[in-house]
């Protein structure tokens, strides 16, 4: 690309810039929801606008671009966000809920790009690429973002080491080319980063293991996922929606199983029996009312079902009558919808 069409283009961006800024923010923190409070897994997200002078950077080394709207177009990660999981095995889990919050431009589906070479060509970068846009319900005080996209790459942790390695050695070479003692090396790298990814969910595994022997106040939010689940003989699927339950678990002071039990159930009450027999209650006035919403057994719902039987005034006290299509969350939702189906009764 010619000096004189890098200026244009990089001043451009530059007046544009706080916009794709913005639109980094909004998709980071929707993202950190879907790993802290939709899915609760382990995983750590980033975010960027790209800087003016790396733009100007990658636009001197390509000949792709004909002119500047051609580059804001071609462009994909002028807004990125990277989620980055402690395991492999979450990242299909990550990229199912990117699909189910996000749009693509125009209201069209995602466009998804899964990058996994799995050593062809030397090659073991392994990420998912979701090229999204905000849903209407996000562009009401941010219009100037419609149809501007965000790149979200959705990684494991030992991936995302190797392809920062990898990337910065391979396409940013301080001087010549990479020696062949380099390439072998980043090589057995991508190796290892297989064998590592094992190992991580082997030691999730036998962390979980040992959480379930723990007694007394949670630690965090993955003890009361292991050790509820547990309890409700869901397992771990109970992370599922766990997030902002266990806030809510914490504010309310149940911050123990010993205590959810004594405060949540009377006397000869088991916990599983009255979460399912809550379920069938809700579910029931759910299909009779055609809610567009869906309760799921095999997930936290169980425990916040428990959780509503008798504290469902006291979590609503602080929140508003809540609208079916609007952003908040959905433990207010159909705590709501509870509320509904007591006063009907």
């Amino acid at each position: 690309m010619n000096d004189n069409l890098v200026d244009e283009t990089v001043k451009r961006y530059i007046r544009e810039y706080d916009r794709y800024k913005k639109l980094a923010d909004i998709v980071f923190n929707i993202s950190q929801n879907i790993v802290q409070k939709n899915l609760t897994i382990r995983a750590t997200v980033q975010h960027r606008a790209k800087s003016p002078t790396s733009l100007a950077e990658k636009l001197k080394k390509s000949s792709k671009y004909k002119s500047v709207d051609g580059v804001f177009e071609g462009i994909s990660d002028l807004a990125g966000v990277r989620i980055i999981t402690y395991q492999e095995a979450d990242r299909p889990k990550v990229v199912d809920e990117i699909q189910q919050i996000f749009v693509g431009r125009d209201n069209e589906k995602i466009r998804i790009e899964v990058k996994d070479k799995n050593g062809n060509n030397g090659k073991y970068y392994k990420a998912t690429h979701c090229q999204v846009a905000l849903p209407s319900e996000y562009l009401i005080d941010n219009f100037n973002l419609k149809n501007t996209t965000c790149e979200i790459q959705v990684c494991s942790l030992l991936s995302h080491v190797y392809n920062e390695i990898e990337h910065d050695l391979q396409y940013k070479p301080r001087s010549g080319s990479l020696s062949m003692d380099e390439k072998l090396l980043i090589d057995q790298l991508g190796l290892i980063t297989k064998s590592g990814d094992i190992t991580i969910r082997r030691l999730l595994e036998a962390t979980n293991e040992r959480l379930k022997m723990h007694k007394g106040e949670f630690v965090d939010v993955h003890d009361f996922t292991v050790r509820m689940g547990e309890l409700l003989k869901v397992g771990e699927p109970f992370s599922i929606n766990a997030g902002l339950l266990y806030d809510e678990f914490i504010n309310l002071k149940l911050d123990s199983p010993e205590i959810i039990i004594a405060t949540l159930l009377d006397k000869d009450e088991n916990l599983t029996d009255v979460a399912h027999s809550e379920y069938e209650r809700i579910t029931n006035y759910i299909a009779s009312k055609n809610i567009n919403i869906r309760i799921d057994k095999n997930s936290s719902d169980l425990l916040l079902l428990v959780l509503l039987r008798k504290k469902v005034l006291t979590l609503l006290k602080d929140h508003p009558v809540i609208a079916e299509n609007d952003r908040s969350p959905r433990l207010f939702r159909i705590a709501q919808i509870y509320k509904d189906m007591l006063s009907e009764k």
